[in-house]
């Protein structure tokens, strides 16, 4: 059996010693190269350096081939946004998450996801379980819960998302002060929107509460206390954009389930991270660094292909094609042409002109094709007007 352990502090190291190292394949995953420079390091488990959250360093170290995936960092965010990665994105059949606020269990266990609040002293418990299988998670569960001394965590139902109430002001929480959403809030104050921002780190939120003219919370935006003190249940846009994805993510994750906002928006500084925190659910992310990256490769002088505008709601984008003498469909009217399903050509900009296009339109070259594509489906487009 292949166990992929995140997280080799004091809990990852017990369970990995608890672990018949010989009869299975341990591969360990940690972004502490201390930790995994430890002399009483298990010789027989596999060690890789980097965080978990990042797709690349889950397939290097053989995730599509795990049989049980084990989040156990003590940072809660990533164990949870991990796990998401490991169930959605490699659908992992065992996923197990340490979690240390037990008002998030519910959610996460509907989508799929053990969870566990859990200590050192745990770890001979998390090997049974481990062992037991999924059908005995219900007892086992049972009989550690009531170890601890309360009943078993309740799965919680997610809150749909609410409809806008014409009536109400429009509400928005930012989760993180720092410069972004610092600026971010300065310029909604200025369009007289509502604003609450949380921010957890003390330095910060001393100094941006004295600086805007809006309500500033301390605490973690990923709380369901703290969100509730937010009033995050009448929000319309709930934003995160920390310098942390996981902590964007769950954020993100928290006031849509528990609080039904009906928009989220998170921050991603690591570009590998934007299309699976887009799969886990969260509504628009923004990308500083492809966001840029789009903008050097469309002034690029042998671009053929420009990004018009990214919608992400239904993954869709707005694509600029230019074709020429080579592009496989010159000459041909519209109607003749097999063009690709999720593809739809919205306009022909040609010399200036802008042509509806219909069925006896003939391409030409020279011709800017203006495109609304489903962004898997860019490749079969491109292929389809530019060629190979």
């Amino acid at each position: 059996m292949r166990i992929i352990c995140i997280g080799y502090g004091r809990l990852g190291a017990q369970l990995v010693k608890l672990l018949d190292t010989r009869q299975h394949d341990v591969v360990v995953i940690d972004k502490s190269r201390t930790a995994l420079e430890r002399r009483d390091r298990d010789l027989h488990a596999k060690f890789f350096f980097g965080n978990a959250i990042d797709e690349h360093v889950l397939r290097e170290a053989g995730v599509e081939h795990a049989d049980v995936f084990i989040a156990l960092t003590r940072e809660e965010n990533v164990n949870l946004m991990a796990a998401q990665v490991a169930r959605t994105i490699f659908n992992i059949p065992r996923v197990i998450a340490v979690v240390y606020d037990p008002a998030r269990e519910g959610i996460y266990r509907a989508a799929g996801i053990e969870t566990l609040s859990i200590t050192v002293a745990g770890a001979e418990y998390l090997l049974a379980r481990m062992e037991a299988g999924p059908d005995s998670d219900v007892s086992l569960q049972t009989a550690w819960e009531r170890a601890r001394g309360h009943a078993a965590a309740v799965p919680v139902p997610s809150v749909p998302p609410r409809a806008p109430e014409p009536d109400q002001p429009f509400y928005v929480i930012v989760v993180g002060g720092a410069r972004v959403g610092y600026y971010l809030t300065k310029a909604l104050r200025e369009n007289n929107i509502e604003v609450c921002i949380i921010e957890n780190k003390r330095e910060i939120y001393d100094l941006v509460s004295q600086q805007v003219d809006c309500p500033v919370i301390f605490g973690n935006g990923s709380s369901s206390a703290v969100l509730e003190q937010a009033e995050t249940r009448r929000a319309n846009v709930f934003v995160a954009v920390t310098n942390h994805d996981e902590d964007n993510l769950i954020a993100c994750q928290i006031a849509k389930q528990l609080f039904g906002v009906p928009k989220t928006i998170a921050r991603v500084k690591n570009p590998r991270n934007e299309l699976a925190m887009q799969r886990l659910g969260v509504d628009i992310t923004v990308s500083s660094t492809s966001i840029i990256t789009e903008v050097i490769q469309s002034e690029l002088p042998s671009s053929r292909i420009r990004t018009v505008l990214n919608l992400h709601t239904g993954g869709l984008e707005l694509m600029e094609y230019s074709l020429d003498s080579e592009s496989p469909v010159i000459g041909k009217p519209l109607r003749e042409l097999e063009i690709p399903d999720d593809c739809n050509i919205v306009t022909i900009l040609r010399k200036g002109d802008a042509i509806i296009p219909r069925g006896d339109s003939v391409l030409q070259s020279g011709d800017t094709v203006l495109a609304l594509i489903k962004t898997s489906a860019e490749a079969v487009v491109r292929t389809f007007l530019l060629g190979s």
